[in-house]
């Protein structure tokens, strides 16, 4: 039986890396979809509860040996580059629409009075 020596396993790796990569473009040219949707709708690029949604589903299918903090690093990576390319293609705005803070109606008194 022959042994399968370290220029396999790397030319394996070599042709992983190029599948990887085109999926990751397939990817980044629906995200960009995505944001063409959202900035004709008005919609923020950034949904941060979608980005968790995307993040736990990963982990929970990850069947290893990556650990889930590789994984959580990985897609947060893709997440950001995916964002990024859907603003330098000037889809919207990454920014999150900050909600109104409510104070409880002593505080607002002592605003008011200062």
């Amino acid at each position: 039986m022959s042994e399968i020596k370290i220029g396999d396993w790397r030319a394996k790796i070599d042709a992983i890396d190029t599948t990887l990569l085109h999926l990751l473009n397939v990817r980044a040219s629906f995200a960009l979809e995505v944001g063409r949707l959202k900035g004709a709708r008005g919609i923020a690029l950034r949904v941060p509860a979608r980005e968790q949604e995307i993040l736990s589903r990963m982990k929970k299918l990850n069947p290893g040996p990556l650990d889930s903090e590789a994984v959580g690093k990985i897609y947060s990576q893709i997440l950001h580059e995916s964002i990024r390319i859907q603003e330098d293609h000037r889809l919207g705005s990454a920014r999150i629409p900050k909600r109104e803070k409510t104070r409880p109606m002593e505080k607002r008194r002592k605003v008011a009075a200062a």
